[in-house]
């Protein structure tokens, strides 16, 4: 590829490292803009990590409270079973004394 020389005024020439300084600085700025947004974005994702890391832990509490829930339930359904049966057997014997007395 060949050369190509162009010739320019002083003023042409101080307008254009004008412009040249003016986009190299809106390129420093674009820079400090990307930084800015990746910055907000990690903060953002942090804090979305933390909301989530809390909702986690309720969700954990709520759900040993109902695993808790749950055992207390069957417990208690095993000693109502073992009352009815006591009772049943109870009314079995007291049915038998009426029958007796007759």
């Amino acid at each position: 590829m060949g050369e190509v020389e162009i010739r320019v005024t002083r003023e042409e020439l101080r307008v254009i490292k004008d412009k040249k300084r003016e986009i190299e600085k809106r390129f420093r700025d674009i820079g400090g803009l990307k930084r800015t947004l990746a910055y907000l974005k990690y903060s953002l994702l942090l804090e979305h990590r933390n909301r989530l890391k809390t909702r986690l832990e309720e969700l954990e509490k709520k759900h040993l409270e109902l695993v808790e829930f749950e055992e207390k339930a069957r417990r208690d359904k095993e000693i109502l079973m073992k009352i009815r049966r006591e009772l049943s057997e109870e009314n079995a014997k007291l049915r038998k004394m009426l029958e007796a007395k007759k």
